[in-house]
């Protein structure tokens, strides 16, 4: 690119009041349709700021060959008209400088920077930056379909222009202009008043219930959570955001998903709930969807498949239970909640690979026999129900057991070594399975291990931004001093809790935060912790996107947690 001259900026902040952007209203006449293989004839602009016009450009172009008849009669440019015209070579940069700085709009905005920039390449000048502003596109989202199409005839009609097009450039281009005025006039009652949501708006894809836009306008600029209601006033979907206005706003710029077009077609009001931070608002949006259960919002009721693994002590023989939900006083051990009953059943496989408890689902007292099954004979059961071990032997390993869940590092070796034993011997599928358990019980080791802190009474701390945050067993205490309806939640959560403890959980691992006060101090067991961060870190790793691109060929003598594939 030639170091005198500089493309033009449009660059699209989404803060720009349009008041204060600079506009250039461009149109171009060409001998064809191709950037390529046609030239340009003519150019046009005119230069707004905000809506008041501050100049104009226009010359005609040699095109450097012939410009065929239908051209001619349709714009009355010939090759007469253009003899002794200057080539682009020397207009460009006269354009250059005029357009600098502003942002570019044109009618139909393909076809007139198509041109521009396939010759800005060709004379070594950098592209115009995108998008550039379409009046054809943003005709279609605000003013279709009261108009039968968006030709700039039919627009500059419409507006009542009083430049009318005549398919030369200088006119089309004031023409487009006036269409532009008249378009953000419609736009600002929609709500576009910046920059970026022009751009949004000239993007959007379909417009079926883009007026609905209007809808976002008084929201504030603010984090907090947003709640969509229909006619009824029934709660759709509640969301949170960081910027109320501008997430609202980008459900109506043609998101083609079914659903998000059925919410937009019901919604009829939009309320906003303003929140101190992040942490707030991840909260208050998970309360109201427990609450109220829209229909929109999909994860509200997935807590409904969470699972725990449970082991009661108290009975003669214990065993390892899937179960849906906890009882605080029941004297029973529970891990979880799992997001699902299978990775419960992953954990508790785990853990019966490690310890050689039983697995029969038959209710057994003391003196219950019965014949043993082949785990017995394989050594992998003490099987309390042929007689092949007393209570106080059993009870010894349902306690070391529940020692392995507190201080985990002895078992979480034993079941790593395991995992690399199946992939040496090539048992990929055994391998990949035995991973897949380790995984499911070290995830829910370590998630807890942070639970049993972040619950354990009033803890309270000073978030990234500086703000005061206070947590009473783990429920986020309310600016007026409320914990909500569920009240403290607890460790292991229940499950209708769990998705609020996650986020809380989720929130405090992913920000620096310093402690203020504390009944409890965070902290955690040495014990296993080492294997943990190192177990979970290889197997996020191995499951990258890449990873095993990054690793070269051999993934069986490369990767950290080595399942290879069969080859």
């Amino acid at each position: 690119m030639s170091p005198l001259f500089e493309p033009v900026q449009t660059a699209l902040g989404d803060a720009l009041p349009l008041t204060e952007i600079d506009f250039v209203v461009v149109d171009l006449e060409t001998t064809g349709g191709s950037p390529v293989d046609d030239g340009i004839t003519e150019i046009g602009a005119v230069r707004f700021h905000g809506l008041e016009r501050i100049g104009a450009f226009q010359s005609l172009v040699d095109p450097e060959r012939p410009i065929p008849p239908y051209i001619a009669h349709l714009t009355g440019i010939d090759d007469r008209l253009v003899a002794g015209a200057p080539a682009l070579p020397q207009i460009l940069p006269s354009f250059l400088e005029f357009a600098r700085g502003a942002v570019i709009v044109a009618h139909n905005a393909t076809f007139d920077v198509g041109f521009l920039n396939a010759n800005l390449l060709r004379l070594d000048y950098e592209v115009l930056p995108v998008p550039a502003i379409c009046t054809a596109k943003l005709a279609r989202r605000l003013v279709w379909p009261d108009v039968p199409n968006v030709k700039l005839q039919t627009l500059a009609a419409y507006f009542r222009t009083r430049t009318k097009p005549t398919h030369r450039a200088l006119d089309d281009a004031e023409a487009t202009g006036e269409v532009l005025q008249g378009l953000l006039d419609v736009g600002q009652h929609l709500g576009i008043q910046t920059l970026g949501e022009l751009a949004h708006a000239c993007s959007a894809r379909g417009r079926p219930h883009y007026a609905k836009i209007a809808l976002a306008q008084e929201l504030p600029r603010a984090p907090g959570v947003y709640v969509f209601r229909d006619r009824a006033d029934q709660i759709l979907y509640v969301g949170k955001a960081n910027d109320l206005r501008s997430r609202v706003k980008s459900y109506f710029y043609g998101d083609e998903r079914k659903k998000v077009q059925d919410l937009v077609a019901s919604v009829s009001r939009i309320e906003a709930l303003t929140t101190g931070g992040e942490l707030e608002a991840l909260v208050l949006e998970i309360r109201l969807i427990a609450e109220h259960l829209p229909r929109f919002n999909a994860h509200g009721k997935r807590w409904r498949r969470f699972a725990y693994v449970k082991l009661d002590p108290l009975e003669a023989w214990p065993r390892l239970k899937i179960a849906r939900s906890i009882d605080a006083s029941d004297g029973a051990t529970y891990l979880g909640p799992f997001a699902s009953s299978g990775s419960a059943t992953l954990a508790k496989e785990a853990l019966e690979e490690s310890f050689r408890i039983r697995r029969c689902t038959r209710a057994m007292g003391r003196r219950t026999r019965f014949a043993a099954c082949a785990l017995a004979d394989m050594g992998r059961c003490q099987a309390p129900c042929d007689g092949r071990t007393d209570p106080d032997r059993y009870g010894a390993m349902v306690d070391e057991l529940q020692a392995a869940l507190r201080a985990p590092a002895r078992l979480l070796r034993g079941l790593e070594a395991r995992m690399h034993e199946l992939a040496a011997q090539e048992r990929f599928e055994e391998a990949a399975l035995a991973r897949d358990r380790v995984r499911a019980l070290a995830d829910i080791l370590a998630r807890m291990r942070i639970d049993r802190w972040l619950t354990a009474g009033r803890l309270v701390v000073a978030g990234p931004a500086g703000e005061r945050l206070e947590l009473a067993g783990g429920a986020l205490v309310r600016r007026d001093g409320g914990l909500g309806a569920g009240g403290p939640i607890g460790a292991p959560a229940p499950r209708e809790r769990a998705d609020e403890l996650s986020v809380v959980r989720s929130w405090v691992r992913r920000n620096r935060v310093r402690v203020l006060e504390a009944d409890t101090a965070p902290a955690e067991p040495v014990d296993g912790g080492a294997e943990l961060a190192r177990l979970l870190g290889q197997i996020r790793a191995a499951e990258e996107p890449g990873a095993g691109r990054r690793r070269g060929r051999d993934r069986r003598a490369r990767a950290p947690v080595p399942v290879p594939t069969r080859r």
